[in-house]
């Protein structure tokens, strides 16, 4: 059975592959609308909880909890994304609006890399207080 430091660099890895996967390569020709950023996030959520929920099964050691019942502190994640969503809300809406001297300087890249700079924090973010809820649990 691997000891909390090899997991904790097994979660790292899988998380920094995940997130390559889900917001290494964000578009930065025209802004993700809200909708598209809460599909990737979910996207990225559900298959580190699966990782997670494969890896509970091995390291478990006869505790009868659900990766659900050890991930129950759902309210850092609840203030981490209150944290987050005002800003990812103000810079989708300026990614999405080009003004006019934006189209004469070809200069909205910059807005769209903003937007996308903070959905790839959020997403750290978010895996890695999934993780800490997840390694306070494993003994």
């Amino acid at each position: 059975m691997p000891n909390k430091e090899q997991l904790s660099k097994t979660c790292l890895a899988e998380r920094e592959r995940l997130l390559q996967k889900h917001v290494g390569n964000l578009s930065t020709d025209s802004a993700l609308s809200l909708s598209q950023i809460d599909e990737i996030i979910e996207k990225l959520e559900n298959e580190y909880k699966q990782f997670l929920s494969n890896l509970w099964e091995q390291v478990r050691n006869g505790d009868s909890r659900s990766l659900d019942d050890i991930l129950d502190k759902r309210y850092n994640r609840y203030v981490l994304n209150m944290e987050y969503a005002k800003d990812i809300r103000v810079s989708q809406a300026a990614a999405e609006e080009i003004t006019l001297w934006e189209q004469i300087t070809n200069s909205n890249y910059r807005d769209i890399e903003h937007l996308n700079a903070l959905v790839s924090a959020y997403a750290r973010d978010l895996l890695a207080h999934i993780t800490q809820d997840f390694m306070e649990d494993v003994k």
